[in-house]
């Protein structure tokens, strides 16, 4: 029977997964932009943002050898391990908390949810879109707009050339 398998059950990834990798990767940017955290450059946003990713066919792919719900746990937290450790190093430990480590839990079990009860897909999405939303709004006020436009990088060509 299609669907029963436990295989089956983390189908919805397929469209779930990449969905809150760009979620992330927004919160992330939000926050290392709205507290001007200078450690934080491309490599530590893609080393994140890829270990999060790394979540997704671990856990589909481990569901084949141990049960549903000890793949799920296990994937996760390994990845959440990861993210914890890198973040509190660069952002601090209640920025790196608050700023990336929970955001990662409640992406993590918001996909996880919808992926397994496709019946609250709706609500859930929804619930994430409206979260996003207001956090946005309360970092966006942080952002220091006022900061010296970047100098152009060596060697590239003067404006109008």
């Amino acid at each position: 029977m299609l669907g029963v398998a436990p295989i089956d059950r983390l189908g919805e990834l397929t469209w779930l997964g990449p969905a809150s990798v760009v979620i992330f990767g927004l919160v992330l940017g939000l926050v290392a932009h709205a507290f001007n955290i200078r450690n934080f450059d491309r490599w530590m946003l893609l080393l994140i943002l890829g270990t999060f990713t790394s979540a997704y066919p671990l856990m589909y792919f481990a569901q084949e050898f141990i049960p549903l719900n000890t793949a799920i746990l296990a994937s996760s937290g390994i990845v959440l391990l990861v993210i914890a450790i890198r973040s509190t190093t660069i952002m601090g430990f209640r920025l790196g908390l608050c700023g990336a480590i929970l955001p990662a839990i409640e992406i993590l079990a918001v996909t996880l949810l919808a992926a397994i009860h496709t019946r609250l897909q709706g609500i859930l999405i929804t619930g994430a879109g409206i979260a996003l939303f207001i956090g946005a709004m309360l970092l966006l006020p942080r952002f220091n707009l006022d900061r010296p436009p970047r100098t152009a990088l060596p060697g590239a060509l003067p404006a109008g050339s």
